[in-house]
């Protein structure tokens, strides 16, 4: 209702009259408002539904269009859609059932068709030994891989690197791209249980010297007197650097057809067989041939004698438990074989109640539990490793030693005759149990066989 009415009805108009006419006005600014409002919301759902709708939008014609089309009715210039990968994108997400939320992000920050697409070009440069391509692919995989982390590029971390190649000092191959080498280490951890719970040392050498940490004893004087001289022996332990990898093989056309970049695909194969191969090694190792230095089933370990001999009762778990000592028993863990795990596990106390706690039932905060961890005994974690049958190791991880050489490498050999490339992945480490006072004493650990 406008104002040239309500002046319209002139000063004589009475209040009734004026009182209705105002009414009105508000009647129609509030309808007018309403019928606003509702359209906005419309046309935010309109939006919204557009945005969430799979199919691309069907662009518009134009004359060209409409002149060479014009006999066959309503057409689409196919060369104008943009498919946004929808079905591979699906795939890419299939591939993180499994991960932890941490190594989720990882994976899609170094799992994407643009990143996979420049590993795959890298991956060619290698093969055809194409040195300037190599290297402009490496950048390009690391750049898209630290743009989706939300970073940009700075000196790489795996080394200093020549102006000529990508290769860090003392390599002797090929680093592996960032993504690709996150990724290879995202899968070694998930399956390398003791990688988890160990001291890892960053060796800058082939061989490095670790110290031992050494044990003294306090004690009380009298006045005047001189406390006794208990300066322990200074000793370390050496860490010897060892390849380990995996080989594997590739025709040239099954690299450059298929439908995921392979050399991805199977660098996480390639880091789920090196943790694999870790937990083999850090359990059984002793010391020979190619073999790290040192794996529990080669340790040195103080043996807890069972009460009865060939078999495990709960007085023998009660035993390796408070034989080992206080000061390791904080962050101690279980360590045992599938198949002596099954005989634990049937272990009751003197009043007949299960002595193993599974991991859904243990009474713990969710940040203390860990997803490797099977259960528990008397609250301290149990974890299935690849040792000797029929042992049983209790002790504190920390003393064991990982020693981690440079980064991930990656060689690659093409055949001449059958353009069949040779892959090969590897890493350098090395591992032992970490000694308590002298070389061959190990007070962190305890184990029982029977």
């Amino acid at each position: 209702m406008s104002e040239e009415k309500i002046e319209s009805k002139g000063e004589g108009a009475s209040l009734e009259e004026m009182q209705t006419l105002l009414r009105g006005a508000f009647d129609a600014a509030r309808d007018e408002a309403r019928e606003a409002a509702v359209s906005a919301v419309r046309d935010f759902a309109k939006g919204i539904e557009e945005q969430r709708s799979h199919k691309p939008p069907i662009p518009k014609r134009g004359d060209d269009d409409e002149k060479t089309e014009k006999s066959r009715g309503d057409t689409i210039s196919a060369s104008r859609f943009t498919v946004g990968g929808l079905v591979i994108e699906r795939e890419y997400r299939k591939m993180e059932r499994g991960l932890s939320e941490t190594a989720r992000e990882e994976f899609r920050a170094s799992r994407n068709p643009k990143i996979d697409e420049a590993a795959k070009r890298w991956a060619h440069a290698v093969q055809l030994g194409d040195v300037t391509g190599r290297i402009r692919a490496y950048h390009e995989v690391n750049d898209l891989y630290l743009e989706s982390l939300g970073m940009s590029r700075a000196a790489l971390l795996e080394g200093d690197t020549t102006g000529e190649n990508p290769l860090a000092d003392g390599s002797g191959a090929e680093l592996l791209p960032l993504p690709l080498s996150g990724q290879l280490m995202v899968e070694r951890d998930r399956i390398s249980k003791m990688r988890a719970l160990a001291t890892v040392f960053p060796m800058s050498a082939q061989v490095m010297r670790i110290p031992i940490l050494p044990t003294t004893t306090a004690a009380t004087r009298a006045e005047n007197a001189a406390f006794s001289d208990n300066t322990p022996t200074v000793d370390s332990a050496l860490l010897r650097a060892r390849s380990m990898g995996v080989q594997y093989s590739a025709s040239r056309d099954m690299l450059e057809d298929s439908a995921f970049n392979l050399v991805n695909q199977l660098t996480r194969v390639a880091g789920q067989a090196i943790g694999s191969e870790e937990n083999d090694q850090f359990a059984t190792s002793t010391g020979t041939g190619s073999d790290i230095t040192e794996g529990l089933d080669g340790a040195t370990i103080t043996d807890v004698p069972e009460a009865t001999p060939s078999s495990i009762a709960y007085g023998d778990i009660v035993d390796i438990y408070y034989g080992l000592p206080e000061q390791y028993r904080r962050e101690a863990v279980f360590l045992m074989a599938a198949s002596t795990l099954g005989d634990v596990v049937s272990l009751v106390d003197t009043i007949g109640m299960p002595i193993f706690q599974s991991s859904l039932q243990a009474p713990l905060p969710m940040t203390d539990s860990d997803p490797a961890a099977l259960g528990f005994l008397f609250g301290k974690p149990v974890y299935e490793f690849p040792v000797a049958d029929d042992v049983i190791y209790f002790g504190n991880p920390l003393y064991y030693a990982i020693g981690q050489r440079a980064g991930i490498r990656v060689y690659s050999d093409v055949s001449g005759t059958t353009q069949q490339s040779t892959w090969v992945i590897d890493q350098r480490i090395d591992g032992r149990v970490i000694p308590t006072s002298a070389v061959d004493t190990n007070n962190a650990w305890r184990k029982i066989v029977y």
